[in-house]
């Protein structure tokens, strides 16, 4: 076991729609997503295809020991908590990376506090809806992290994630191998994919998906329709409305940057080189 230690923290996954004066943070894309990717279906919700978990075992890690504790809030609060400590656990399990979506913005900032207090080192705080992280919670987060020596970031979508500024990120997405998608396809003489290995997968696990159901493709076009159309299935859970930032919605970019790496690894005379499988 390397030496992260991940808190996730969420909104629960349960259905309902908030009555007057309460508002919806839930955790779909953490307990859905994320957490099944990182521990291979033995946490969260997440119902991955075992047809192709034993492809994603060969080519990471089962993070299952790395995951120091989850911490869930009621989907649907109040618009306003005068008191967040009530929602709040007295203590989190000692860890040195939070990642936190879907969090209630009274709520959010105490929860880092708490974290720092038991050795937080990094806050993830992918925005994967609009309404999670306004430019204002931003600025509280920031300042929190710059006071206790937190690195941060704060990616629009997470799969959109690249190098940052910070080596333990760095070296943390290295090892799990998350962030913007990026994998290498080996060809047979015919031009068909006999192999693909997977260097950086979409945080959702969507890019083990895709990769698996590429080999025996024929390289170029196809591939290509063939990836666009593997992302899809995956069910992204990126909000569908529309962000100010980008003016479209935060799915839609998360769909342009699987299909800009498809084209860019898929396509002859891509970006990526072409090897055959030895």
């Amino acid at each position: 076991m390397s030496d992260y230690r991940l808190l996730l923290a969420a909104g629960e996954d349960t259905p309902g729609c908030p009555p007057l004066f309460y508002t919806r943070f839930s955790g779909e894309y953490v307990l859905r997503k994320l957490l099944p990717n990182l521990t291979f279906n033995k946490m969260g919700n997440g119902q991955i295809s075992w047809k192709w978990i034993d492809f994603k075992k060969k080519q990471v890690k089962d993070f299952t020991e790395n995951i120091a504790g989850v911490v869930l809030f009621p989907a649907i609060l109040p618009e306003i908590i005068d008191n967040p400590a009530c929602y709040l656990p007295e203590k989190l399990p000692e860890h040195n990376i939070l990642i936190a979506a879907g969090i209630h913005p009274d709520i959010f900032p105490q929860l880092l506090k708490m974290a720092a207090e038991v050795g937080c080192k990094v806050l993830i705080a992918p925005k994967e809806d609009p309404k999670w992280i306004d430019k204002y919670l931003e600025k509280t987060l920031k300042d929190i992290c710059k006071k206790y020596g937190i690195d941060y970031v704060f990616p629009k979508p997470f799969c959109s994630l690249k190098k940052t500024d910070s080596d333990f990120i760095n070296n943390f997405l290295k090892e799990f191998k998350l962030g913007r998608p990026e994998y290498k396809v080996y060809v047979d003489d015919e031009g068909y994919i006999t192999k693909v290995d997977v260097i950086r997968s979409a945080p959702c696990g969507a890019t083990y998906y895709v990769a698996h159901g590429l080999i025996g493709k024929k390289i170029g076009e196809e591939a290509v329709d063939e990836a666009n159309k593997l992302w899809h299935a995956y069910a992204c859970l990126a909000s569908h409305d529309i962000d100010e930032d980008f003016g479209d919605s935060i799915m839609h970019f998360a769909a342009r940057i699987n299909l800009e790496v498809a084209k860019n690894t898929l396509k002859r005379g891509g970006q990526k080189c072409l090897l055959k499988k030895t």
